[in-house]
């Protein structure tokens, strides 16, 4: 992969991602799921960003593919420990049924771009085509949260069609690295702490947000030391770093 589309595909990233993934930490959404049922957000950051509750979480993402159990969800979603996700989506699925948090889901996503961009923002036909374009030329095979994305059709709402598209792409991206961490040999553990690595963030930070405790992050930085990706003091060699074999979570 050269230089010249690695950046490329980061910035189509960077421009995707707050688009399609607004609607994990919107106060339109949070405040759907409660009317549903579910609880609140948990926390909020210092900068005032809430966190998404995980049963509504688990439920509303992975409804795309169906009122599924929750082995499936966590299968696809890939970094979750399971522990956290199959209990989760059972109560999810408990509070409400797929078409109703698909619905919510949607309209929130559509409500929180209309509140940051407005009803009509320039250029908004232009970029959804784009998206579009860019999503139906993906390949499919391998990529189950992508594929369900596509059973739903887009929204009427323009701003939803947008949203749809960009998530499209955004989980196209997420199921590509499931596939290219699990066929380089990796486990969920283990690309979490790689990838804070990756990322310059301290060492298990990032890691339990995911529902991993001290003895999945001690057995997972075990195993990375054993294969050279990583130094007795928990730090990243430079063998992951120049090949970077697998994808971001």
């Amino acid at each position: 992969m050269t230089t010249e589309f690695r950046e490329k595909a980061r910035r189509l990233r960077n421009a995707v991602e707050p688009v399609a993934a607004g609607v994990y930490f919107a106060p339109e959404a949070h405040a759907a799921y409660e009317a549903l049922g579910f609880e609140g957000s948990p926390l909020a950051s210092k900068d005032g960003i809430a966190r998404p509750e995980l049963k509504s979480y688990f439920t509303s993402r992975g409804a795309c593919m169906g009122q599924v159990p929750g082995e499936v969800v966590a299968a696809a979603f890939g970094v979750f420990n399971p522990k956290f996700v199959v209990p989760g989506v059972a109560a999810g699925w408990q509070i409400t049924s797929r078409a109703v948090i698909l619905q919510a889901r949607e309209q929130a996503a559509t409500a929180m771009l209309a509140r940051v961009l407005g009803e009509q923002p320039e250029g908004l036909g232009r970029v959804t085509d784009l998206l579009r374009r860019g999503a139906d030329a993906a390949p499919w095979a391998g990529r189950p949260i992508y594929g369900g994305l596509r059973s739903l059709g887009f929204p009427d709402h323009p701003l939803g069609a947008m949203w749809r598209a960009a998530d499209l792409l955004r989980e196209h991206r997420g199921d590509s690295h499931v596939i290219s961490w699990a066929v380089g040999g990796a486990d969920a553990v283990e690309i979490l702490l790689l990838t804070e690595q990756w990322w310059g963030v301290p060492a298990r930070v990032y890691t339990p947000s995911r529902g991993w405790g001290d003895a999945d992050m001690d057995a997972g930085f075990d195993r990375l030391t054993r294969r050279g990706l990583m130094t007795a003091d928990e730090q990243l060699t430079g063998t992951p770093r120049a090949g970077r074999p697998w994808g971001r979570p």
